[in-house]
């Protein structure tokens, strides 16, 4: 197994997936209303965006292809590690899913476990 700073976002999704399999479904559930609420509010979080590095724009763009994804995947991501990594820790989708399951973690998870797994693979 490599060293924890050598493993990428895609070896540490399927990680995670392999350690906590039942959580997975309630990611993918969070994360699905979360992408619904980004289009739903788009105008409000226009409004409020203070990130400086990113735009809204930018981010709202990955946030919808993340959407497309879970559309086009999600039966097979709840089933595969492979699948769940694959589609959604790479590229630039990665930076709003990363996000998206260290706040799962940290808010609605009850899998104490897990959450201590999340902050050690993505939290610096």
């Amino acid at each position: 197994m490599k060293a924890l700073q050598n493993l990428t976002n895609t070896e540490k999704a399927r990680l995670l997936y392999d350690l906590f399999p039942a959580e997975i479904p309630l990611f993918l559930e969070d994360l699905t209303k979360v992408c619904e609420d980004l289009k739903e509010r788009k105008e409000a979080y226009i409004k409020e965006w203070d990130c400086g590095l990113i735009t809204f724009e930018y981010w709202f763009s990955i946030a919808e292809n993340t959407a497309d994804i879970l559309k086009r995947h999600t039966f097979n991501m709840k089933k595969s590690s492979r699948v769940f990594s694959d589609q959604l820790f790479f590229m630039h989708n990665s930076l709003f899913v990363n996000d998206r399951i260290v706040k799962y973690a940290d808010r609605k998870s009850k899998n104490e476990k897990f959450k201590t797994a999340v902050n050690l693979l993505y939290q610096p």
